[in-house]
């Protein structure tokens, strides 16, 4: 069981292992920081104490909704983790201690009840003001110990709440209530009991949650599907991190270090540029690959990449950082993108892809060359074969394929009829008549060879 914890500055690290050893402890969260945490540690539970307000973006509830769909528990108290559990409990969050149950009713409703300015990580997120639920459950103890009255009461939390948080303490408390008509002698004694008997309510709670953990471990949530808005969409694409050479970065550093380092990245942008523009015909005609498309696409992706086992499949996830949800959706794009292609060819019977290919030839700078070399290859076959017929049932379909592939690399990684069709042949007798007339074009070439050799061996002939 990997327990993740977000916390700080509601109570150290130190004291907070000594009541949940095991668990993972995580600076405040910020806005990607859970929906990376899924992926980079897949932990079975985040509790979720405190995060960032105003440094940084905020933890947004989609993330959590996220955890929640991916089968992680999300547990929630005190600051942030209060907040917003208390918006996605309905979803199976779960929630823990008085300010939590104050969010979920609507007792309270701004983020700056929970809000305080802090110190770095370098001085253990040290608190540098007061929390206004704390200060809350401080004055109400006052009240009830008749330290203050009901009057003086709501006076004060008016005061601390027309503070800004950051500049919100008990001090900055004391020092409002002195302008006040709060006789001195209550003053005095509210700052004695604030000195000794302060309430610590975000601690109280995030202690109370630490301690069920510890004791009962955490449940697995209830179902639940997460509509991903373009929001959200463009953080997982964009801002969710990953760990690669000893730190940790978002998919989008890693993009524009491409952009500026690979030689063949324009080439490379375009292809994925066509490659979602298929994607957004294949929605517009509600393409959906079944399960055999599927089957066969996970085949070819592995025979492609001599991705030979499962272990093998899952250390190439990994190494690319994808999950499995995103590794399903790869393939799935990938196996509508071929049905669109294959309609593509259908649709072209008689023309087949003579000119798309040609003209990507064209475009890649590679046409002159390839049709040279088709030229030398039909003018051996010219000159050795002047009366050629198709005798392709004379050859056998297997030995062909490997002399092919010997001489060219060329490796189909489908059946013949498969591979035919999705390359501009008619028929897999089609492809059987090209790869005899390669065969008789390299044997006709290898007699030129082997005449001009002998003929250079034997010298000039000087009768």
């Amino acid at each position: 069981m990997t327990i993740v914890v977000y916390l700080g500055p509601t109570m150290s690290w130190t004291d907070a292992g000594q009541i949940l050893p095991a668990a993972i402890f995580l600076p405040p969260a910020a806005q990607s920081d859970i929906i990376s945490v899924v992926d980079d540690l897949s932990p079975t539970g985040i509790l979720l104490v405190d995060g960032l307000f105003t440094q940084q973006l905020s933890v947004w509830h989609k993330e959590i909704l996220y955890a929640l769909e991916r089968g992680v528990a999300v547990y929630g108290s005190s600051s942030m983790g209060a907040l917003r559990v208390a918006e996605t409990a309905v979803f199976g969050a779960r929630g823990f201690g008085e300010i939590f149950d104050a969010y979920l009713s609507g007792e309270l409703t701004d983020d700056d009840e929970v809000t305080v300015m802090h110190a770095s990580s370098d001085d253990g997120f040290r608190s540098l003001s007061d929390a206004m639920v704390n200060i809350r459950a401080t004055l109400r103890l006052a009240r009830e110990q008749a330290v203050i009255n009901a009057g003086q009461h709501e006076m004060l939390i008016g005061l601390a709440k027309n503070r800004f948080y950051p500049e919100r303490s008990y001090a900055a408390l004391l020092y409002d209530a002195a302008g006040t008509d709060l006789p001195a002698d209550t003053l005095a004694a509210l700052g004695s009991f604030v000195r000794t008997r302060a309430v610590d309510q975000k601690r109280v709670d995030a202690i109370a949650m630490l301690g069920h953990v510890a004791e009962h471990g955490v449940e697995q949530p209830p179902p639940v599907t997460v509509t991903r808005s373009h929001p959200f969409q463009a953080m997982y694409e964009r801002d969710r991190r990953v760990r690669r050479s000893g730190t940790s970065l978002p998919l989008a550093d890693i993009g524009a270090y491409a952009a500026l380092h690979l030689p063949n990245f324009d080439d490379m942008n375009e292809r994925a540029l066509h490659a979602g523009l298929v994607d957004v015909l294949g929605e517009m005609l509600k393409v959906e690959p079944g399960d055999d498309a599927l089957a066969l696409e996970l085949q070819r992706f592995q025979t492609d990449r001599r991705l030979r086992t499962a272990e093998e499949l899952t250390t190439w996830r990994r190494e690319n950082d994808l999950n499995e949800d995103d590794f399903r959706r790869l393939i799935r794009q990938l196996a509508t993108r071929r049905a669109l292609r294959a309609w593509y060819v259908s649709r072209k019977y008689l023309e087949r892809t003579t000119q798309e290919v040609l003209d990507e030839m064209r475009v890649l700078g590679t046409y002159p060359a390839v049709a040279d070399a088709a030229g030398s290859q039909q003018s051996l076959l010219d000159a050795a074969h002047p009366d050629f017929t198709l005798r392709a049932d004379d050859e056998d379909l297997l030995e062909l394929i490997r002399a092919q592939a010997r001489e060219t690399g060329w490796r189909p990684t489908v059946g013949l009829d498969v591979w035919a069709f999705e390359n501009g042949f008619k028929d897999v007798y089609d492809v059987r008549f090209e790869l005899v007339r390669s065969k008789l074009a390299r044997k006709a070439g290898a007699d030129v060879l082997a005449a001009l050799t002998a003929g250079s061996a034997e010298g000039p002939n000087l009768a």
